[in-house]
Parts: structure tokens; C-alpha cells; sequence
């Protein structure tokens, strides 16, 4: 019997320091493995105070990588004015044969990069070749962990605009953009929307109305709704020709959909993309949506790829059972 339980917190995964090519990877596999497995993933439960102020957990199994996962998130919208994150959370790995817990994981920062992994992801089948441009409709946390893995699996991107409705926070995002050797700026939502991939995280909080219009986006562009579409006009989607969900079973469910600015149907998702076949985009003009309420899945394999990497390299502290 384990005896032990290895507690990681944020410092601890910034210290195993994974690669975003490399969570890209543990990420394909998974799905892929999940496209020919018999295992269902159940859909997160969700406890609703307000719309701004929920609880969920999200469960996954999996026989490759051998695991279990279970992550509780509260997602508070008012913790911004308390210069609180808005999302808060942590995931408990476990042993796919034993059921043995394993690790405690924090979720804040596990969340933000297997969020901008699967964003990856998605660009590899969805993006156009040679994009160059990213816009960001929010500049937190999402933001920060998207653009590295964007600039990794899009080498070509060179120009970065910003926008939020804090103009310090979109000052500071274009900065980090400037050190990794991008030309980023401040700009207004017009400039925005120009971008070959549109990011938007903008977060929950009461009262906030969609302003964005997928009208204004070129063809060819990618939209990626962080934000599960919050933020997009609701009659402005139909000009997209393509639409994308991380796991199509996951989005039928009910208490899903109705968080989904657009509930279906979808064109495909990661596993049918990575197992090739599926297909979200059908020319290189058309503008494509990839909105996702996340997977637990994605949760697992990557919590499960820092837990081995960091059992290899003796981080995190070791809890007596």
C-alpha cells in the first residue's frame, strides 16, 4: 500500500518544466487512446449559486495513461476584486489498477497549461499554415499560459494584439509578448479581431454581455473561445463554417450545452481530429470556432505526465497518508 502522497504545487510544476511540445504530445495520445477505448468519461457536475459563483468536479479514467483523476474547480467571479484568481481548484491522481491515491496536484496552474495545450492542439488540425498574427480578448492567467503554446506549435506567429478592459493588463501582456520575441501591443477589439487565431478568456462575472462580433473576423481565422463563448454575439456564429469541441459526447450533455454560447452540432473534436478523422476545417477561407467546456481527460494526462516527471526528479512534497 502507498504510504505516501506527493503534494505538487505551482512552484513544483514550473520546476519539472515540461514543454509545451511535449504536453502536446501526452495530450495526443490521450486522445487517441481514447478514440479505440471502451471507457466513457461522464460529463463535470456542476453546483450553480449564481452565474458567477458555481463548484464542479471533473472525473476521468484511463487505462493508457493508468490513471484516475478527479478535479474540484470553484469558479467565483467576484475574487477578481478581491485580487483573488476566479478559478480555483485541485486534482487528485490516482492508480489505474491499485486505485491507490498518488499526488494532489494544484489545479490553478495545471489548468491554465493543459487549457493552452489543448488550444495547441486544436491549431495543428485547425489553424492555417503560417499564421502569423494572435489577438487576446482577456489578458489573465489564460492569456499568459496560451501564448507560449501558441508561439510552439505556430512558428511563424510574429504579432500579438491585445486587448481587456483593464488597459494596464493588456499594456503588461503585449510586454511579456515583446520578451518572447514577439511584437505585441495594446489595441482596441477592432484591431483585435483582425488576428489569424482570436483568443478570448474573458472570465465569468455578473453582468457581463457579449461585444464580440464574428463578423468582423477575416476568413481563414481561427477563433478559440476560452470563455465558452460568453464573449461572442450570439448572432454573429453563424458566419463561422466550422465548429469544434473538445470531446462531442461531453457536449451533448445538458448543464453543458446551456454554458456553451454554441451547443452544436460540431464538425469534430480532439480525439476524432488527432486519430484523423475528423475534420473541422474544409478550406483555408473558412473561419472556424473551437469552443470548449473542457475535459477532464486532458486533466489527467497531463497531471499524470508531471507526477511521473516529478517523482524522476524528487519535487514536491511527501504526505503521510
Amino acid at each position: 500500500m502507498t504510504k505516501e502522497i506527493l503534494y505538487l504545487n505551482a512552484s513544483d510544476i514550473d520546476r519539472v518544466n515540461i514543454s509545451p511540445s511535449e504536453i502536446r504530445t501526452v495530450l495526443r495520445d490521450a486522445f487517441r487512446a481514447y478514440r479505440k477505448s471502451n471507457l466513457r468519461i461522464p460529463s463535470k457536475q456542476t453546483v450553480r449559486v449564481s452565474s458567477d459563483r458555481y463548484f464542479q468536479t471533473m472525473a476521468a479514467v484511463s487505462a493508457d495513461p493508468p490513471f484516475a483523476a478527479v478535479k474540484w474547480v470553484s469558479v467565483i467571479g467576484e475574487n477578481s476584486l478581491r485580487g483573488l484568481p476566479n478559478v480555483n481548484g485541485l486534482l487528485i491522481l490516482g492508480d489505474f489498477e491499485t486505485g491507490l491515491p498518488l499526488a494532489v496536484v494544484d489545479a490553478n496552474r495545471l489548468t491554465v497549461i493543459r487549457t493552452a495545450a489543448m488550444s495547441a492542439l486544436a491549431c495543428e488540425h485547425l489553424a492555417v499554415p503560417n499564421s502569423n498574427s494572435l489577438g487576446f480578448v482577456g489578458c489573465g492567467a489564460q492569456a499568459y499560459g496560451h501564448l507560449p503554446a501558441l508561439k510552439d506549435v505556430l512558428p511563424t506567429v510574429t504579432n500579438v494584439a491585445c486587448f481587456d478592459r483593464r488597459t494596464a493588463s493588456a499594456e503588461q501582456l503585449a510586454s511579456y509578448a515583446n520578451d518572447q520575441g514577439l511584437l505585441g501591443r495594446a489595441t482596441d477589439i477592432d484591431d483585435v479581431l483582425t488576428a489569424d487565431i482570436v483568443v478570448s478568456t474573458v472570465p465569468s462575472v455578473e453582468g457581463v454581455q457579449p461585444f464580440l462580433d464574428a463578423r468582423k473576423l477575416k476568413p481563414g481565422s481561427l477563433a478559440i473561445a476560452i470563455d465558452m463563448g460568453r464573449s461572442w454575439l450570439p448572432d454573429s456564429l453563424s458566419v463561422f463554417d466550422g465548429f469544434v469541441v473538445d470531446d462531442r459526447e461531453q457536449a451533448q450533455d445538458p448543464d453543458n450545452r446551456s454554458k456553451l454560447a454554441y451547443g452544436g452540432p460540431f464538425d469534430a473534436d480532439l480525439s476524432s481530429l488527432t486519430s484523423g478523422i475528423g475534420s473541422g476545417r474544409r478550406s483555408a477561407s473558412d473561419r472556424v470556432l473551437f469552443i470548449y467546456p473542457g475535459f477532464a481527460l486532458a486533466d489527467l494526462a497531463v497531471a499524470s505526465e508531471f507526477y511521473a516527471k516529478a517523482v524522476e526528479m524528487n519535487v514536491g512534497i511527501k504526505m503521510p497518508r
